[in-house]
């Protein structure tokens, strides 16, 4: 293994055999930041001073060097920021408070007319549409029920016959109740099977 040594000027580990060369080489070309105590090349020093340069942070006007301006921008407590709920533009550390007030403003929801706080509206509306989709099934289904119940001409008969229903007719209107509650029966909506079972009751 190559022996080593360190170079007082630059810090750096150089090959014994090039340590002269080295040496002699920093001692004429590194010199010390004396901001941060950093050893660079004479040559570099002007690109490394302008990392010390202080530039005005846009949001706060404090001064920052320029290594940490972007950082700073980043989680500066005056950075604005859009409202989720208003979409005004509000600093960051005022945002809290402002979400807060913002956020238990009420706006009526589309589907079901209601008042509801802004921050809870989203959750609100995917469960509200739900519920609408599933009434209007609940309707159609209903409305499907009834249809077939008015156009079948040997049931309007027996609803219109005062007379002692032949014993035929009272089979096939029973025929037809246990049709219509067997295509319906897996549904486990409650109010939709009352609704169901009435229906065919007045028959």
């Amino acid at each position: 293994m190559s022996e080593t040594k360190v170079c007082q000027c630059c810090l750096e580990e150089v090959l014994a055999s090039n340590y002269l060369l080295h040496s002699l080489y920093c001692e004429r070309n590194i010199i010390k930041c004396e901001i941060c105590d950093q050893r660079i090349d004479m040559n570099e020093k002007d690109a490394h001073m302008q990392n010390h340069q202080k530039t005005e942070c846009p949001y706060c006007l404090q001064m920052f060097e320029q290594v940490l301006l972007e950082m700073h921008k980043n989680n500066c407590p005056n950075k604005p920021e859009k409202c989720g709920f208003c979409d005004l533009m509000i600093n960051m550390s005022e945002m809290p408070r402002h979400q807060a007030k913002c956020g238990s403003r009420t706006e009526q929801c589309k589907i079901c007319k209601k008042h509801i706080q802004k921050r809870e509206l989203n959750l609100h509306i995917s469960i509200c549409g739900q519920g609408e989709k599933k009434e209007s099934s609940k309707r159609n289904r209903l409305k499907h029920i009834k249809s077939e119940s008015d156009s079948d001409a040997s049931v309007q008969e027996i609803k219109q016959n005062t007379k002692r229903k032949p014993q035929k007719q009272i089979k096939q209107q029973s025929k037809q109740k246990e049709q219509i509650l067997t295509e319906y029966n897996d549904d486990d909506d409650q109010e939709f099977q009352e609704a169901l079972q009435m229906s065919l009751n007045q028959k």
